[in-house]
């Protein structure tokens, strides 16, 4: 066994930081698939909202905006778990929407637990996006 370690030039408990690593980074693609509707009818929501005076429909209508960028510039910059496997889905309608730009050139290095932690840390800000987005859609429903 130490000389598959040797080989692979991973020890133990990197490979068990990246599984963690790669639990994480799943979860949250999981959760972007699942919120990427409610991204999509942001334009809509929004159109609708501008035309009500509102002072509540246009802080709505920017909050909206501004998850939408939030959750853009958290697909931008998503990264991949070195060595993980990465399964594209296809959506009911067979169009793929795999929005991942998987930048790794600056974090393909990085070490096991730091990597764990970037990947914790996008887990942590999609979940945010997701529950601030729910939000203001009901928001936005009401007005």
């Amino acid at each position: 066994m130490s000389a598959l370690v040797a080989c692979s030039g991973k020890s133990e408990a990197d490979k068990t930081l990246l599984d963690e690593a790669a639990r994480y980074h799943t979860e949250a693609t999981d959760i972007q698939e699942k919120l990427e509707p409610s991204i999509d009818q942001i334009d809509s929501v929004r159109t609708l909202l501008a035309q009500k005076t509102t002072p509540e429909a246009k802080a709505t209508a920017q909050s909206l905006d501004s998850l939408k960028t939030a959750f853009e510039e958290w697909e931008a910059n998503l990264v991949e778990v070195p060595g993980m496997k990465h399964e594209h889905h296809e959506h009911g309608d067979g169009e793929h929407h795999h929005h991942h730009h998987h930048n790794n050139n600056d974090t393909k290095d990085l070490p096991a637990d730091q990597m764990r932690d970037l990947q914790r840390e996008f887990l942590a800000n999609i979940k945010q996006i997701q529950e601030q987005t729910q939000q203001a859609l009901e928001r936005a429903k009401g007005l």
